[in-house]
This record gives structure tokens, C-alpha cells and sequence, in this order.
């Protein structure tokens, strides 16, 4: 028999379970933002982690300085900081793959008026080319200049001489004659005359001379940047080929203290000044429209290694320029060649590596540069 209920149960209320889990998140969520904030204040934060460090956890033994900040021993550490020279010999070969024949003679910044000019163009019987000192060491420069050191110190004066090359120049325009510029870069007798910010000086603060002039700093950069303007200017001027001369240090033959314009994080060397400068001023120039890049290496032993003496280093110049000029003579000429032929891996050694030579032509040569000298009576 069924069992009858006396009473009535009420029905029961269904509870929400979901919302105490959204409460416990909460409840984390603001014990954690608390917890972080208050924190702050303990955090200790240094170039590799960050921490806390509590007061009740700190040291009994710690000191402390007036602004409540722990003062800390450390054990000392022997630490030394070796800083390399530039490494050159990474530098990828560019230049020198469409260079052409070049046999010139010299034209010196004495003759560049209007009648001498001619009469070197009358002189090409053998030759195709003039290279024409456009900056000799005496500074003047033989153009209308507008390059930033030029203006500033007023070295580009117009003249007669400045007019005449300009002349000549629209006048070879239409004629088949190969015109190249010289320019001197570390040897300038009139810049320090106007200014010694960006010359080397000796140990008394005096600009260094020697029996080749004043020097200029080759480190600074104001100094190669000046070089690439210049260079650039007689690109638009119309000048197939510019010749960085004089881009030297001085030899010294004693010892002697060199003061500079500027301070260097590596040890000084006569290659890092050079090779320094000879790098920047062809990265200034790698985007030209036209245009040969040539540059002056003075001594045989550069041609096979850094000649630490004038600090100038023919295997990377050759990388970068697209001629290599160098004083040699008729019988020598053949062994300039076998020094430096292993490094030059575009184009032809023989319009590459130029000679610029007195009175006497290399025979056979496809390239040479002729300077005349008055030769001495027996």
C-alpha cells in the first residue's frame, strides 16, 4: 500500500555554481594587482634581471645610504678591452672592369693656360689622354670650387687660370681626347693657412711640415669628405678619370710625436689613417653616374703588402679604384707588375696598374702617364 505523505515539500531553488569560480578568478585577479603594485617599491632591476628583494628578507650585515638604497660590495674583476683595427682584407674587388687604355702625358698646374694647353693636345702623337694637376700640394685649386671646406675658406678664388681650364674643357668636349684630374688630399700648403682644425700638428701644437709640405689629418672625416666633393665636382665637369694623389701619411725617420684632430677608439697606425681614408672617400664616390676612380700608391713595397711607412696598401686600393698609379720607371716597370698582377682580379694589370714615368714610355705598355723633366747635361 502507498505511503501517503502528511506533509507538503516545498520546491527546491536550483543554485548558480558557475558564479563562485568567477568570484575565486576575481578575488586572484585583485590580490595579484595589489600584490604588484605594492611591490614595486622592493623591485630591484639591473642590465640583466629583475627582482625583489624584501626588507624582511634582507640582510642584518647590509648598509644602507640615505635614501634607503642597499649599498653593495662587489669582489673586484680584472677587465681588459682589446679593441682591432679595421679588417680590410674582407672588402669585396668592384673596380677597374671597364677601364680603357690611357697613355697621357702630365699636364702641371704651371702650364694650365690657354696656349700650353694646345700645345699638349699637339703633343698626342702617341698618346690619347692629358691628366691635368687640378690641386697641387700648394692647395690652390685650379676650379671654380664649391665644396664645403673650399667655400668656407675661401680657397676657390676665379682667375684667369680657372677660366682657361674652363675653356679647354668645352673645347675637348667634341674632340676624342681622354681628360683626367689630379688632385693632392693630405698635402695642402694653403687650407692650414686658413684654418689648423683639420691639420696634424706636432708636440707643441704646430702644423707638422715637412720637405713635401703641411699635412692634413688623414683620420678626419671632414678631410676625406672634402677629397669626394672636390672629386665629384670634376666628374661634372666633365673629366673622364680623377687621380687621388698624396693620399699618404708622413714618413717619419725619427721619432716624433703627432698630435691629431680627432680622438680613435683603436690604436693609431699609419695603414688604419690611410686605408681608412682611402676606403671612405671611394664609398662616398660608389654612386657616381661615370667616371674612373684612380689613386696613387708611392713605393714598390705597397704593391705587395701595407707599407707601414706611408701607410698605404696597393692590394686594397685596387679593390676600390679603378687604377693604381705609381712613379716608376721604364726597366722597373715589368717587376711592378709581377708584384702586384696576383691582385688584380678584374680587368687588365697592365691599364690598371699605371706608370708615370720621365721622359721614357714603357715599351709596349697600353697605359702610361708621361712626365716631361728637363734632363741634365753631361
Amino acid at each position: 500500500m502507498a505511503r501517503v505523505q502528511v506533509f507538503y515539500k516545498g520546491r527546491r531553488k536550483r543554485r548558480n555554481y558557475l558564479f563562485i569560480p568567477f568570484v575565486i578568478l576575481l578575488a586572484i585577479i585583485s590580490l595579484g594587482m595589489v600584490t604588484f603594485y605594492g611591490l614595486q617599491k622592493y623591485a630591484v632591476i639591473n642590465k640583466d634581471s629583475v627582482s625583489i628583494e624584501l626588507p624582511i628578507l634582507a640582510d642584518k650585515n647590509a648598509v644602507f645610504d640615505s635614501q634607503g638604497h642597499e649599498i653593495k660590495s662587489f669582489d673586484p674583476v680584472n677587465v681588459s678591452v682589446v679593441l682591432e683595427e679595421p679588417d680590410y682584407s674582407g672588402i669585396e674587388a668592384v673596380a677597374g672592369e671597364k677601364v680603357k687604355p690611357m697613355r697621357a702625358i702630365f699636364v702641371p698646374y704651371t702650364d694650365l693656360n690657354h696656349d700650353k694647353l694646345q700645345e699638349y693636345v699637339g703633343r698626342l702623337n702617341q698618346g690619347n689622354a692629358l691628366l691635368l694637376e687640378m690641386k697641387p700640394r700648394s692647395g690652390q685649386l685650379m676650379w671654380e670650387s664649391q665644396a664645403e671646406m673650399a667655400v668656407n675658406y675661401g680657397i676657390s678664388v676665379p682667375s684667369e687660370t680657372t677660366a682657361a681650364v674652363r675653356d679647354f674643357l668645352a673645347e675637348m668636349e667634341e674632340k676624342d681626347i681622354y681628360l683626367a684630374a689630379q688632385i693632392s688630399c693630405c698635402i695642402d700648403n694653403l687650407l692650414p693657412t686658413r684654418t689648423s682644425a683639420y691639420t696634424i700638428k706636432n708636440e707643441v701644437g704646430m702644423n707638422y711640415q715637412d720637405e713635401k709640405g703641411l699635412w692634413l689629418d688623414a683620420y678626419n672625416e671632414a678631410v676625406r669628405k672634402y677629397a669626394a666633393q672636390m672629386a665629384q665636382e670634376l666628374f661634372d665637369m666633365g673629366f673622364d678619370e680623377v687621380v687621388l694623389a698624396d693620399v699618404a701619411h708622413p714618413t717619419l725617420t725619427e721619432p716624433v710625436t703627432l698630435l691629431y684632430t680627432n680622438d680613435i677608439s683603436t690604436q693609431r697606425s699609419t695603414m688604419l689613417a690611410v686605408c681608412g681614408f682611402a676606403v671612405s672617400v671611394a664609398r662616398q664616390l660608389q654612386d657616381r653616374e661615370s667616371g674612373a676612380l684612380s689613386i696613387y700608391c708611392d713605393t714598390r713595397p705597397g704593391l705587395v703588402k701595407p707599407d707601414l711607412t706611408t701607410g698605404q696598401d696597393a692590394r686594397l686600393f685596387m679593390k676600390l679604384y679603378d687604377r693604381v698609379y705609381l712613379k716608376t720607371d721604364k726597366s722597373a716597370y715589368p717587376y711592378n707588375v709581377e708584384d702586384i698582377q696576383s691582385n688584380v682580379t678584374i680587368g687588365s694589370v697592365y691599364d690598371r696598374l699605371m706608370p708615370v714615368v720621365e721622359n721614357y714610355i714603357p715599351s709596349d705598355n697600353s697605359s702610361w702617364v708621361l712626365i716631361d723633366v728637363p734632363e741634365e747635361e753631361e
